[in-house]
């Protein structure tokens, strides 16, 4: 009975010390190492801007019925606006993998002024100047806005864009052309409507902090040509026609907040 006993014990002991071999044996395995932190660029957010727009317009005025008829000749100025903007944007940002799709909308505050006055005026034939002839013209914008979709490449928390879309604005134009000193009397016309057009440009985004982040684009728009024509109740069969240009360039920055958990640094592992 001992032998068996003595037997059963030596089995025992061999078994147990063959499987502590064997563990001893395993390869040891790290815990997975994490992934670098991701920026994520997906959400609703809404910001505030400043910046500046400026131009170089070309105004042309020509007499109807025909020059020749009217006694004067067609004439262009060239001249330049600027001023500072202030104002809102709300969007949505889509990413996917490192292209990040989105549309913004945003309205702006305009101080855009420019006036000239040109003098004096030519005769058409001979191209002779008329004695006291000039004309006075302005241009007034006071507000601008856009609807613009985005398509961006994020590296991590920046992310560059190209942006394109609607631009809208309150655009007031007024001239006077006056032959009064020759007795050709003053030809007066005004326009205030709200012009649509396109803008189009680039920026760059930067996560400055999870759900904040600081842009800064550029944007051309394009927003047609006004004419206005001048009449005069002293001379009803003669106007003037005078157009201008509704276009130019403008450079801003800005800041966003991202709303819920989108831009929050993110380590998968």
């Amino acid at each position: 009975m001992k032998k068996i006993v003595l037997a059963a014990a030596a089995l025992t002991i061999g078994t147990v010390s063959a499987s502590a071999a064997d563990l001893a044996a395993r390869p040891y395995t790290k815990a997975p190492a994490p992934v670098a932190a991701v920026y994520n660029w997906t959400g609703f957010y809404i910001g505030a801007h400043a910046g500046w727009g400026w131009n170089e317009g070309d105004t042309f005025t020509n007499f109807l019925p025909s020059p020749a008829a009217f006694g004067a000749a067609p004439f262009g100025v060239s001249h330049r606006q600027d001023g500072g903007m202030a104002g809102g944007q709300i969007g949505f940002n889509y990413q996917v993998n490192s292209l990040v799709w989105g549309v913004e909308a945003d309205i702006s505050w305009v101080d855009w002024d420019r006036a000239y006055l040109v003098g004096p005026l030519n005769f058409f034939a001979g191209g002779a100047p008329i004695p006291g002839s000039f004309q006075a013209a302005a241009t007034d914008m006071n507000w601008f806005g856009t609807v613009r979709g985005r398509l961006g490449f994020a590296v991590n928390n920046w992310m560059f864009y190209g942006t394109g879309g609607l631009a809208y604005a309150d655009v007031r134009h007024s001239v006077t052309t006056s032959f009064a000193a020759t007795g050709g009397g003053v030809f007066t016309g005004t326009s205030d409507d709200t012009r649509f057009g396109w803008t189009a440009g680039a920026g760059f985004e930067y996560g400055f902090v999870p759900n904040w982040s600081f842009k800064a684009e550029y944007l051309y728009y394009d927003l047609g040509d006004t004419t206005v024509t001048g009449l005069s109740a002293a001379f009803p069969a003669f106007s003037t026609s005078t157009t201008f240009e509704n276009k130019g360039h403008i450079a801003r920055v800005g800041i966003n907040y991202r709303f819920g958990g989108a831009g929050a640094v993110v380590a998968k592992y």
